[in-house]
């Protein structure tokens, strides 16, 4: 008798290509996006892992495993092997979970409230990388003078009238910096010819929601151009997007859950305005912290 085949199949290989964006995730917000039970998705994960495509990185007691990308698997999934992350020390596990949960909501929110508006989309962790479009040029003034940096935002996500650079903030910045970054956003998103529309930022704590948001009005950053969400919102909403496309996706008609939101700096918007990113489907201008 036949053994059944162990190699990564078509589902394996969308988990691939999602990764190949995040560079590393939590197996929950994979499974989401896959939109598959944990018994299915560990399965899928065996078998790239025994391809050499992805490797588990154990987090400690009860904190699970990361899947990462490896530079086997950037190279199978079509990009360059520096795609692959070149360290995953625990000082990043935090914020690399929460970064693959953003992408996860981003992915799941577009795909369930967008399915109709092909041109919107995201950009990974690994793309922002990648690409110089996102660095930009920072500087402040702190006790040693004036201090210049580049600075690039964490993931972000196309709507018809621009890219939105969106900030995962997990832990609280010394106010010099941020006035920095922040008023970098200001400038950049201060008229119709800025390259940004706004900035949103995901915060692990109110605290830190509230010093954004206090920091962010010293500069003349305020809604609509900036919106700040908790990260434990982003989770919940993320859950809620999977359940509704595991719905649609029983529909004779819907698509795949492969990774069809990627999205590139210079590609077409869709005639979609805005990204509705608040709990009660309200569009980005008037999008309340959580």
């Amino acid at each position: 008798m036949k053994r059944p085949s162990t190699n990564p199949g078509p589902q394996s290989m969308a988990a691939l290509q999602w990764l190949a964006q995040v560079g590393a995730s939590p197996i929950e917000p994979l499974r989401l996006v896959i939109g598959c039970g944990e018994r299915v998705i560990n399965d899928h994960v065996r078998r790239l892992v025994a391809a050499g495509l992805v490797k588990r990185v154990a987090m400690g007691r009860d904190q699970g495993s990361l899947i990462v990308l490896t530079r086997t698997g950037a190279l199978q999934a079509g990009y360059q092997a520096s795609r692959a992350l070149r360290s995953v020390a625990p000082t990043t596990w935090a914020h690399l979970c929460a970064c693959a949960w953003t992408s996860a909501w981003l992915e799941l929110r577009l795909r369930t409230k967008h399915r109709d508006q092909p041109g919107m989309g995201w950009w990974g962790e690994r793309q922002i990388a990648e690409d110089d479009f996102w660095r930009r040029n920072i500087s402040y003034r702190d006790r040693r003078g004036t201090v210049r940096i580049t600075h690039r935002p964490d993931l972000a996500v196309r709507i018809a009238s621009g890219p939105i650079p969106v900030e995962v903030e997990l832990q609280r910045k010394v106010r010099a910096r941020l006035v920095g970054i922040l008023g970098m956003y200001a400038e950049l998103s201060d008229d119709e010819d800025s390259p940004f529309v706004g900035v949103i930022y995901i915060a692990g704590s109110s605290d830190i929601a509230e010093n954004v948001t206090r920091v962010a009005a010293d500069v003349g950053l305020c809604q609509p151009r900036l919106s700040v969400r908790s990260l434990e919102g982003i989770v919940q909403q993320t859950r809620g997007h999977a359940a509704e496309w595991l719905r649609l996706m029983a529909k004779p008609s819907a698509p795949g859950p492969g990774s069809e939101h990627s999205a590139s700096p210079h590609a077409a918007a869709s005639d979609a305005k805005t990204l509705d990113v608040g709990t009660n489907d309200q569009q980005l201008a008037s999008s309340q912290p959580t």
